[in-house]
C-alpha cells in the first residue's frame, strides 16, 4: 500500500498537519452551524457572522497542531504532554464555537427549558467562551514550544537553547 504510506509521510510535516486541523475545524464548525440552521447556506452565514474568531479559532489551532506534530516528529512519538496539550487547547475551540451556534438548538426544542437556559447562556456569553478558548490555545502552543525548545537541547547538546 504505498498510496497510504506516502499519506501518513506527507501528514508528518507539521505545516500540512496544521493547516489541514484548521481546515478541519472550519468544516466542523460549519457543520455543527448547519446542524443548528438546518441548511448549508444559514449555517455558514451564522459561521461567518461570529467576525474575526471564524479566522482565529482555525488560526490557533491549526498553530498549536503544526507544534504538536513538529514536537512528535522531534522526538519520535514520546509527547504525552505535548499530546494533551493539543487535544485539550483543540477541544476547547471546537466547544467554544459550538457553543456560538448552541442557541440555534432552541427553535428545534422548544419545551426543554433547560435547553433554553443553557442556549441563552451561551449566547451571552459567546465572545467570552471563545476567548478562553484562544487562549487555551494560546497556552498550549507556548506550551508545546517550551517543549520543544527544551527537548531540542537535549537532543542536539546545547544547554544554551533554553
Amino acid at each position: 500500500m504505498p498510496g497510504k504510506q506516502a499519506f501518513k509521510s506527507f501528514l508528518k510535516n507539521p505545516f500540512v498537519f496544521g493547516s489541514t486541523m484548521g481546515i478541519l475545524v472550519v468544516f466542523f464548525n460549519i457543520s455543527i452551524a448547519s446542524l443548528a440552521e438546518g441548511s448549508l447556506k444559514s449555517g455558514y452565514s451564522v459561521f461567518l457572522d461570529n467576525g474575526i474568531f471564524v479566522y482565529l479559532i482555525p488560526l490557533a489551532v491549526g498553530v498549536q497542531m503544526g507544534l504538536f506534530r513538529y514536537h512528535r516528529n522531534l522526538t519520535a512519538g514520546n509527547v504525552s504532554g505535548s499530546e494533551k496539550m493539543g487535544m485539550a487547547g483543540s477541544a476547547t475551540s471546537s466547544i467554544a464555537m459550538i457553543a456560538c451556534c448552541l442557541h440555534h438548538v432552541s427553535d428545534l426544542l422548544p419545551a426543554v427549558g433547560f435547553v433554553l437556559a443553557t442556549s441563552s447562556f451561551l449566547t451571552e456569553y459567546k465572545d467570552t467562551i471563545i476567548i478562553i478558548g484562544l487562549l487555551a490555545n494560546l497556552a498550549g502552543s507556548a506550551y508545546i514550544t517550551r517543549a520543544i525548545l527544551k527537548d531540542r537541547s537535549i537532543i542536539y547538546g546545547n544547554k544554551s537553547a533554553l
